[in-house]
């Protein structure tokens, strides 16, 4: 996209805007000045500045969410810890992660070590979305510098896109393994209401004493994946929300860019 902007600006600042041909022709004119090419980079920018402060409540909503889903990890936890018949149901659910309690465990720690891994990738996003509006609060668009402009733009790009695009990644990986939480838990509640064979084959190989669950086993497994699935809800949600404004926040910072760096040159 950046050759395209290029080409489309640097015709816009010299097409049309040369003398004719002459015995001796003079070099020729550029379109814009400097002072309108920083301009439109500010405005870029403050498009950027904007986003983040109408995204700033979204973005301190994740860490509520964060601490919600833990709460989640943490029920689904005691539900395969808190029953016998249900640990032992879980050893022959055939789907990701079930089929052994190491694996159901592993399961419950690898998502819990992603969301250590999304908090601290929001800390360095918010982080840098503080550095990016401070910064661009101290630019007065009337008398910016193309190297000013260029400086906070280039931050945005490296850093903030960087950061946002981790704290994407992050939320994508909690996203995995409470998918394959979910899954457990239907496979689970399908289990518990299953009858007959699928009881009897239990029996034989764990040795299960209750001719059927409880109630409360139940009840629990039921909660559990209603839980689990609203959060799924709340995160779709929440990864929708980052990769429509990180599309909005690159096109913006590319054109800021552009127009900084041809500033810039046109500054010299």
């Amino acid at each position: 996209m950046k050759p395209l902007i290029v080409s489309a600006i640097l015709v816009l600042m010299m097409g049309g805007c040369a003398q004719q041909p002459t015995a001796t022709p003079p070099p020729p004119k550029a379109c814009m000045s400097a002072t309108q090419l920083n301009a439109y980079g500010y405005d870029h920018l403050e498009k950027v500045a904007k986003l983040l402060r109408e995204d700033k409540k979204n973005i301190e909503s994740f860490e509520l969410f964060i601490n919600a889903m833990k709460g989640t990890v943490d029920n689904y936890a005691d539900m395969i810890k808190s029953s016998l018949y249900i640990s032992n149901v879980v050893r022959f659910l055939p789907i990701p992660y079930a089929g052994e309690v190491s694996n159901t465990t592993k399961l419950i720690s690898k998502t819990i070590l992603h969301l250590g891994g999304a908090a601290s990738a929001l800390n360095r996003y918010k982080t840098s979305s503080d550095t990016f509006l401070a910064n661009f609060d101290k630019l007065n668009r009337s008398n910016v510098s193309g190297a000013e402009i260029s400086k906070l733009a280039v931050y945005a790009d490296s850093k903030l896109l960087g950061d946002a695009k981790a704290l994407e990644n992050s939320l994508n990986e909690i996203s995995e393994s409470t998918s394959m939480m979910a899954a457990t838990t239907q496979s689970i509640a399908d289990a518990l209401d299953a009858t007959g064979n699928y009881v009897n084959q239990a029996k034989n190989f764990v040795g299960l004493s209750q001719p059927q669950p409880s109630g409360e086993e139940k009840s629990k497994v039921i909660q559990n994946h209603n839980s689990i699935n609203t959060r799924m809800g709340q995160l779709n949600q929440k990864i929708a929300s980052l990769e429509k404004s990180g599309e909005s926040h690159r096109y913006n910072i590319a054109k800021a860019r552009v127009y900084s760096e041809l500033a810039v040159q046109l500054e010299k």
